[in-house]
């Protein structure tokens, strides 16, 4: 894979990054395909309707007026970033970890997360992901 092969892939994944931060519902629904196969962390497949309505829910929640004591996410950060690429199809694997806050104590949870990427009529989407819990 060429340099320019490798960041066009990075890029694509920069973008995932900053939806799922920003929790932009719009942009997500373009990044995640319509045949989604989502595996989350407990083991769990989803399909896009369901990580969908799970981002709408997540968004909801953060526009929400917050009391005192109620959980509130501070930091998603994402390290150990690896892609590779062949054609119109590439995989990106990397670390990541949230941050929680709740009764002023921050709690951070780490995951590790498998995104195959496809290239489809010119644009980039994630066709199949999974999460796994870190001990």
């Amino acid at each position: 894979m060429t340099s320019h092969d490798q960041q066009e892939i990075l890029t694509q994944e920069d973008r995932l990054t900053e939806a799922t931060r920003a929790v932009d519902v719009n942009a997500l629904d373009r990044i995640y395909a319509n045949d989604l196969i989502f595996t989350g962390v407990t083991g769990v497949v989803c399909d896009k309707h369901a990580v969908m309505d799970e981002a709408r829910r997540g968004a909801a929640a953060r526009s929400a007026v917050k009391t005192p004591g109620t959980p509130s996410i501070v930091a998603y950060e994402k390290d150990d970033v690896t892609a590779v690429r062949h054609g119109d199809t590439a995989v990106t694997s990397f670390r990541f970890g949230v941050t929680v806050r709740a009764d002023g104590q921050d709690v951070t949870r780490r995951y590790r997360t498998t995104n195959v990427w496809m290239k489809q009529n010119g644009n980039w989407q994630v066709v199949a992901a999974h999460t796994a819990a870190l001990g």
